[in-house]
């Protein structure tokens, strides 16, 4: 493996601990510790946009909780299933099982296969089941309607006396409009939005982001030219204040650089990354498309590029007070 690539490796196994995804990451941690301590269950959910950073708390997760064995027997205390697209009431307990490691005949009923998940979840000693993409429930043109969809989510929490958490795109919120008694077994939702380039703090967040993946280029001969307010503008134009989004661009950026020794990134170099890197932020003002590399991008650019975010995902622009974005 050429320096290059260890480059391109060390990115994609990078996890950045930036300030929101550590925020909801140890509110996470400290519900997951309550249930396994035997506290009393409650029902989270985080709404976000795709590219946001969802992902890498579940990958977190996954690696701090994993499966052992205790007293000979499988000991599973947090359990995290993906919810499959186009899901279904039978599809659901499946996915638990699947997650479980566990194959059920296809003629199996509905009914049969939730007391199987529920015997299984017991023996395994699950005490949190992180539902991943859980928006998948309420695609348009969902096969199950939002009422028992959440139905199923409150039958699942109440026989258990389990913790769920509960992730996906913004649309998850129709399983709580829906069934006010889902509500009310849940805590508010917590928002997991992107960095607001009108808020001081947020934007050298978002900053200290780019500036970290650049200090990786740098450090093993391949520093980048582009200004880092200019990077950190014209990247932010890509991202709309996704981290998320901003790591692929970096990944793609890595791969150009495959079979290069080490040298100078340029500006060129970032607007090739961008063929590879869906735009997330406003398409009326796409990003590195300034040939002379010197613009600098007027505030008013930024935030339409992370209202369009919020915009596209169905989330109100948060309001300022003081200054500051209200989370």
């Amino acid at each position: 493996m050429n320096i290059a690539q260890q480059l391109r490796k060390d990115i994609e196994t990078c996890e950045l601990p930036h300030p929101f995804f550590v925020e909801h990451l140890t509110a996470l941690e400290q519900r997951i510790n309550d249930a396994i301590a035997g506290f009393a269950p409650k029902i989270e959910r985080i709404p976000g946009p795709s590219g946001v950073g969802k992902s890498s708390i579940v990958t977190t997760i996954a690696r701090k909780y994993p499966e052992s064995r205790l007293e000979g027997r499988r000991y599973i205390p947090v359990l995290i299933v993906r919810v499959p697209q186009s899901a279904t009431a039978k599809l659901l307990p499946k996915s638990v099982l699947a997650a479980l490691g566990i194959t059920v005949a296809a003629r199996t009923t509905a009914g049969t296969m939730f007391d199987l998940m529920v015997t299984q979840l017991r023996l395994a000693g699950t005490r949190v089941i992180i539902f991943d993409e859980i928006s998948h429930l309420v695609d348009e043109g969902s096969r199950v309607p939002p009422r028992a969809a959440s139905d199923w989510l409150k039958t699942l929490s109440d026989r258990l006396d389990m913790t769920l958490i509960l992730l996906g795109i913004p649309r998850l919120e129709r399983l709580f409009s829906a069934n006010e008694q889902l509500r009310r077994r849940a805590r508010p939702a917590r928002y997991f939005r992107p960095y607001d380039p009108g808020d001081n703090w947020q934007m050298a967040a978002y900053t200290s982001c780019v500036a970290s993946y650049a200090k990786m280029f740098a450090a093993v001969g391949y520093p980048i030219t582009v200004p880092p307010r200019i990077l950190t503008e014209q990247s932010f134009l890509l991202t709309g204040g996704l981290i998320g989004v901003l790591a692929d661009f970096i990944r793609e950026l890595a791969r150009l650089l495959t079979n290069d020794a080490p040298r100078p990134v340029t500006y060129l170099d970032c607007a090739r990354a961008l063929e590879e890197v869906s735009h997330a932020g406003s398409p009326h003002r796409l990003a590195f498309q300034d040939p002379n590399n010197i613009a600098v991008v007027e505030p008013a650019a930024l935030k339409q590029a992370y209202a369009h975010v919020l915009s596209s995902n169905t989330m109100p622009v948060p309001v300022r007070k003081n200054g500051a974005t209200q989370q």
